[in-house]
């Protein structure tokens, strides 16, 4: 087969067939790694060099050096809207801690690896409270200030494939992130007229940012991404019924909505046991499902291949975490190998990580990982 561009390659895949070779995505929003194993890994290449800019502030999430992006062949770029023109980050740099645009405070605890949740904007709301909050500006132009430039410089200067990140969490994250995680089920479970208010304004907030967003670039990327992490390492995060009567009916309409403006496929991120609702996710108009937890129960590669390959992209998958981190180089060896071998035919495949890399993973193990998805990738 003639050799294909990146993007090519990509959207060959992302359409169910077998390109040239498997697609890479290295260096995304949940294909990255943290900072300290970022730094790790340039010493294991012996490569020199300025630290790297920190790509997402919460997990200490790098945009990886261009070395390592061209020794592992990287197919993806990923772009980002920016924020509102009402809000700047800033830490405070004596409590390590930061605000971010929606209220929510974070903090990195003294030896800390990444920023943890410190305070929920809404923990303590009432309906009424909630009715009166004022979210940020979803269509605020300084978001997409730039951006179409910025992706046309892409295309103009390499063939990769274009992704681009969603603005806000979830619609399960987000109520989680801002009552806490107890208030949240609580409110499920016993407030569900405040469940209902906050996940229909969240909703409208989710339809104006990527309705500018898609005005702007929709007819320019390739892929963009949503998410909502549904799953623990043993299944659901809640009774299937409260996704099924509550959130799906929601994630369906936002699907409408923005495949009514772009070409481009939808990829959710939703981590742990998510083999329940594959079949929803596929009926709701997504494409894609990332991070393909592995490890967790009920996602064997084999399994979900067979069973939902036909009808959604696995973009990730590429080694168990628990291998990746604590496994021998030759273990992550053999680990790529078998999931290669499960979730490559046919296409619908883009190797990758199973989310980002945490700090404590050996570098002789992510090169392991990725040196081998190199050599395997040809069909």
């Amino acid at each position: 087969m003639e050799k294909m561009s990146s993007r090519e390659r990509v959207n060959k895949a992302l359409n169910h067939k077998e390109p040239d070779m498997i697609p890479i995505d290295f260096g995304g929003l949940h294909t990255s790694l943290h900072d300290y194993a970022h730094r790790n890994l340039k010493k294991y290449y012996n490569l020199d060099g300025p630290e790297a800019p920190i790509q997402e502030a919460l997990q200490q999430i790098v945009y990886p050096d261009a070395r390592i992006l061209e020794k592992f062949q990287a197919d993806v770029i990923g772009v980002y809207s920016k924020a509102s023109s009402s809000w700047e980050f800033k830490i405070d740099p004596i409590k390590d801690e930061w605000i971010d645009e929606w209220g929510n405070v974070y903090i990195k605890p003294k030896g800390g690896f990444f920023y943890d949740i410190k305070e929920h904007v809404m923990k303590n709301f009432s309906l009424d409270d909630l009715k009166a909050y004022k979210m940020p500006d979803p269509t605020d132009p300084a978001r997409v200030k730039n951006l179409r430039n910025e992706i046309l410089d892409i295309q103009n200067k390499t063939d990769k494939a274009v992704i681009i990140f969603n603005a806000s969490w979830g619609l399960w994250e987000s109520l989680w992130l801002m009552r806490s995680f107890e208030g949240a089920y609580i409110d499920i479970a016993a407030n569900k007229d405040f469940v209902e208010y906050f996940w229909d304004k969240l909703l409208d907030w989710q339809k104006g940012f990527w309705g500018s967003t898609l005005n702007e670039v929709g007819d320019l990327i390739d892929v963009l991404q949503i998410g909502d992490d549904l799953g623990t390492q043993r299944g659901p995060v809640f009774n299937p019924k409260t996704y099924t009567t509550m959130l799906k009916p929601r994630h369906k309409e936002l699907l409408s909505y923005i495949k009514d403006r772009t070409k481009a496929k939808v990829y959710i991120h939703s981590c742990g046991d998510v083999s329940w609702v594959i079949s929803d996710f596929i009926e709701c108009g997504i494409d894609i499902l990332n991070p393909v937890q592995v490890g967790a129960f009920n996602m064997d590669s084999k399994d979900i291949k067979k069973k939902f390959g036909d009808n959604i992209t696995f973009w990730g998958g590429g080694c168990d975490t628990t291998v990746l981190s604590l496994g021998t180089p030759a273990e992550v060896r053999e680990e790529v190998k078998r999931r290669i071998n499960d979730f490559a035919p046919g296409g619908g495949f883009i190797f990758a990580s199973v989310h980002n890399i945490q700090a404590n993973v050996p570098a002789e193990n992510i090169a392991a990982m990725y040196e081998t998805a190199v050599e395997l990738r040809k069909y």
